[in-house]
């Protein structure tokens, strides 16, 4: 491979924005009917977006800070690794633009929270969402 499309290629995988990562699924309440983007799935847990794009509101949660799930959807999805996201949130916070989604405690918790409200999104291992009541997003 000429050096032309080895960095045409290098760019072109910077862009892609992987959503099912390391076993991480997206996941949205079952009659909540939206179908997102890799895009607008990063916008909303980035406190870019407040709305799914029917205008319903979108609320994130994300697992807590420092567990596995956390870096893997930080690192994959977001783009972002932990400091990077922490400074990230510090200015938005500060300047009083957003506020970071909820940490939950647990993979299960997430679930069950995102089972019974609609306006919710959350990720967890895909292993999780196998036998629960939650849509898997699939961009």
């Amino acid at each position: 491979m000429n050096t032309k499309l080895r960095i045409l290629a290098m760019i072109g995988a910077i862009w892609m924005i992987p959503v099912a990562c390391a076993d991480i699924v997206v996941i949205v309440n079952p009659n909540n009917p939206v179908n997102l983007s890799s895009e607008e799935i990063k916008n909303i847990f980035l406190g870019k977006s407040k709305y799914f794009p029917d205008g319903k509101p979108a609320l994130p949660i994300q697992l807590k800070e420092g567990s596995q799930g956390y870096e893997t959807f930080a690192e994959h999805v977001l783009q972002k690794n932990d400091n990077q996201l922490r400074a990230y949130w510090s200015r938005l916070v500060f300047t009083g633009r957003s506020t970071p989604p909820k940490e939950i405690e647990s993979e299960a918790e997430v679930v069950d929270l995102v089972a019974h409200n609609p306006n919710l999104i959350g990720y967890v291992s895909q292993n999780v969402v196998q036998n629960a009541k939650v849509r898997e997003i699939k961009p």
